[in-house]
């Protein structure tokens, strides 16, 4: 959730924007479009998105007009990060091609590379985390995440770790490696003072870890893998790391030391983050799995408050929209739908198609997918969605508040087709038996 300007001449509308065009074949852990991020660069609001056609995206964000695009040597899987760094806005950008760039958010142009892993011929591949930028001691620090393979017989190498970068100049303060398994994004924040770095991985560790130096504070271990990173917030004096496996478990940790405060088992996989809001004085988590439901549960006890039923289930980490004393939490599912819930209570307040996926077959669960993103601009809300479909939508929330936009087949559909087909097939059925009936009842005529 954001607020940002736009000039007032520019009207927001509904829009959506294409990438190149050419469709690649799927492959795990692959995305079509990356989590789209939100600024305002040069007085404009302005949404950057990167796709899995290697290039990373700065469109308008009130009209879906494109300002430029910038070119990488991989797929660009993770969300952009846009900054004001000195006098100038920038977007850091992480590829696939094991490389962060950082780029002029005005004009697009390279500012500075990071590689987070020496060229080789034979190197096999690589999983970049969306960067996070925070302040360390007075000066800007980016922070990146990294997985690299190289499963050849010369060079078998598999490395997890985080770097820390001078966002001015792109240079390494720090770097701590942190196994052999995919990293998430790290979650930036201060804690009791302090800038810390919380991690989650593959393997199931979520690591702490102080964005100073990189050491390493403490680590937890869950049952099964961490898709995503987890949420912070603050109940009383007591900060709480709020994170989910895809064993299906939401757990609230304390962030200084790492102790349990409480848990929550839904029924399913979770691969999405949860967010994290205060709707009419109560903190609440909200969270979605692929037992198809989204779910929001206290903060500071992790009792459910209410649950919500897609038709398909949730994997992405849902947008939070607080207008006032009310709002919306914003789904995608793989029902194929933007699905649009009262934050207070959980009722449906719209459903928008978003299209079928590019392939026929997917990997459910192995991908981390695109998750949507609001802001209020001109005065007025938007939502962001990258689909599956290949198609980044702008949808301003007037448009689609109370409304119910189906695309494809239903349930409902099915169901009401159903006994009309049923019908019909009858009813040919009877007809052609009596034809039939009539054709064997009719005299022979004589030759």
């Amino acid at each position: 959730m954001a607020i940002l300007s736009a000039p007032a001449s520019d009207p927001v509308r509904s829009w959506t924007f294409e990438a190149s065009g050419r469709v690649f074949g799927f492959s795990p852990n692959m995305t079509v479009w990356s989590s789209p991020a939100l600024g305002a660069i040069e007085g404009r609001a302005v949404i950057a998105v990167g796709s899995y056609d290697k290039n990373v995206y700065l469109l308008d964000a009130a009209d879906g007009s494109l300002r430029w695009k910038f070119t990488t040597g991989g797929g660009v899987f993770a969300a952009p990060a846009i900054e004001a760094v000195g006098d100038r806005s920038a977007l850091f950008v992480a590829s696939s091609d094991r490389l962060l760039y950082a780029l002029d958010g005005a004009t697009g142009q390279r500012l500075w590379i990071h590689s987070v892993q020496d060229y080789q011929p034979t190197i096999g591949g690589a999983r970049l985390a969306a960067p996070c930028v925070l302040d360390v001691a007075g000066q800007q620090v980016v922070v990146l995440a990294h997985w690299v393979w190289d499963r050849s017989l010369a060079h078998n190498l598999q490395e997890a770790g985080v770097s820390a970068l001078d966002a001015e100049g792109g240079r390494r303060r720090w770097r701590t490696l942190l196994g052999d398994n995919e990293l998430t994004a790290p979650l930036c924040a201060e804690v009791a003072g302090q800038p810390r770095l919380f991690v989650g991985s593959a393997n199931g560790n979520l690591y702490a870890l102080d964005a100073a130096t990189g050491k390493l504070l403490w680590q937890h271990t869950e049952l099964d893998a961490i898709r995503s990173p987890p949420a912070l917030a603050a109940v009383g004096e007591r900060w709480h790391l709020v994170l989910a496996s895809k064993y299906g478990l939401v757990r609230a940790l304390d962030a200084v030391s790492g102790a349990e405060i409480w848990r929550y088992k839904t029924g399913e996989r979770i691969t999405g983050s949860p967010a994290i809001a205060t709707v009419r004085g109560r903190d609440l988590v909200v969270i979605g799995a692929y037992d198809r439901t989204l779910y929001a549960l206290d903060l500071g006890s992790g009792q459910p408050v209410w649950r919500y039923w897609a038709r398909g289930g949730i994997y992405a980490s849902p947008a939070l929209l607080i207008d006032g004393d009310g709002g919306s939490a914003i789904a995608a599912s793989w029902d194929h739908h933007l699905h649009g819930v009262s934050i207070v209570d959980g009722e449906p307040q719209w459903l928008a198609y978003t299209g079928q996926p590019l392939w026929e077959s997917l990997a459910y669960g192995e991908s981390a997918w695109s998750s949507p993103a609001a802001a209020q601009i001109n005065g007025q809300w938007m939502v962001f969605a990258g689909s599956y479909s290949g198609t980044l939508y702008g949808l301003p929330l007037k448009q689609i508040a109370g409304k119910r936009l189906f695309g494809g087949r239903t349930n409902a559909g099915f169901w009401i087709s159903l006994p009309l087909s049923a019908a019909a097939v009858l009813g040919l059925a009877l007809l052609l038996t009596r034809i039939a009936r009539r054709r064997r009842g009719s005299p022979v005529s004589a030759a």
